[in-house]
């Protein structure tokens, strides 16, 4: 018996309006994989921004200090140096440099996707039932692949996807302090997750957790001198031989980015994009059928980074897809039920089987 989502009390018009724009968003990604250029891979003298930074982890770790390395680096590779925005806040590749080595690293991040994949399937098992359980565990599994091969401890957005989705998923669980802390920890490791950090505190905010509010509110405080502090060793280094890049950040790339983002996702990297042309609505549509606090903060996440992209990051930045391409597979996961409810609506006649709650199964342990 597929658990109810929030399609059941739909309306007739309500359900098959959800129906057709599913079906034209997935013809319209369709049609976009199948005219999508890839862009030509920012190429330097120096290599990728993963050898850029494995360089610097090295630097660190001999003891040389993170602006005059990471400066010497950027340079040497062609970077844009005159945008603060290239230049990597300083905890992430110093935590990193902590480490004996990056096998050691590479393990830990590992380890963290266990952790988050674990905790995901236990929300899963006191909301969507076996059968979705199962689909999550294969689809998760799928996403976080990528936290096991090549060097992805490198990739910052890796890490930072990875303790997105183990914050989500503490929250769901009731665990507001273990969420509170991972979502602090991506913010750490890459400003992109900056939006998901804001609605963290706009939620606890709606749901009353004034100590939460007043967390988060000391936190964006402090960070706010963190990266103003940042911006000021940045500028200080600035000299005659650093560039800005004649492009801005804002590119509007549309759904096509957005496509392109939501490929860079575990094994669906190796895909055909007309393979991701299908699972990103399909994912959208599941998690907007989740019913519960952990939907809601689950669909509002992925929602808030493909608005972004639609707006933000140039050609090359497709790599900010692990940020939130993991809630794809949730959403994956409550797809056929998404799918069931609404077919139902949209038809009355057709039999199906009826959920024991047509509100909805709530969350195992409400967040407070």
């Amino acid at each position: 018996m597929m658990p109810a989502t929030r399609f059941r009390g739909l309306g007739r018009a309500a359900g098959r309006a959800v129906l057709l724009a599913t079906v034209g968003l997935i013809l319209l990604f369709l049609h976009l994989s199948l005219r999508y250029q890839p862009p030509a891979p920012a190429s330097s003298a120096a290599g990728s921004d993963m050898e850029v930074y494995r360089r610097v982890v090295g630097r660190l770790q001999a003891g040389e200090s993170y602006y005059p390395a990471l400066h010497d680096e950027l340079l040497a590779g062609g970077y844009g140096t005159r945008s603060v925005f290239n230049w990597r806040l300083p905890f992430y590749l110093w935590f990193l440099s902590r480490f004996p080595g990056l096998a050691w690293a590479e393990a830990g991040i590992a380890a963290l996707a266990l952790v988050a994949a674990g905790l995901t399937v236990r929300l899963f098992q006191g909301t969507a039932g076996r059968p979705a359980t199962v689909v999550l565990g294969v689809m998760l599994g799928s996403s976080l692949v990528s936290c096991f091969a090549g060097d992805p401890v490198l990739f910052s957005e890796v890490t930072c996807g990875v303790l997105i989705l183990l914050s989500a998923s503490a929250y769901g669980l009731g665990r507001t302090g273990a969420g509170f802390v991972a979502a602090v920890a991506a913010l750490l490791v890459r400003e992109l997750a900056a939006p998901y950090a804001l609605l963290c505190l706009g939620l606890a905010w709606r749901e009353h957790r004034r100590r939460e509010v007043g967390a988060w509110v000391a936190m964006f405080l402090l960070y706010a001198l963190y990266v103003w502090w940042h911006a000021g060793m940045v500028t200080a280094r600035l000299g005659p031989l650093d560039r800005a890049y004649p492009s801005h950040w804002l590119q509007w790339g549309g759904l096509s980015f957005v496509l392109a983002t939501a490929q860079v996702n575990g094994i669906f990297f190796a895909l055909p994009l007309w393979v991701t042309a299908l699972v990103l609505p399909l994912g959208v549509l599941g998690l907007a059928a989740w019913p519960g606090p952990a939907g809601t903060r689950a669909a509002l996440t992925v929602g808030a980074y493909l608005a972004l992209f639609f707006a933000l990051g140039k050609p090359f930045n497709t790599y900010w897809g692990p940020l939130y391409t993991p809630f794809l597979a949730l959403g994956l996961a409550w797809a056929p039920a998404a799918l069931a409810d609404l077919v139902r609506t949209a038809d009355p006649g057709i039999a199906g089987p009826a959920a024991s709650d047509p509100t909805g199964p709530a969350d195992p342990s409400p967040e407070d």
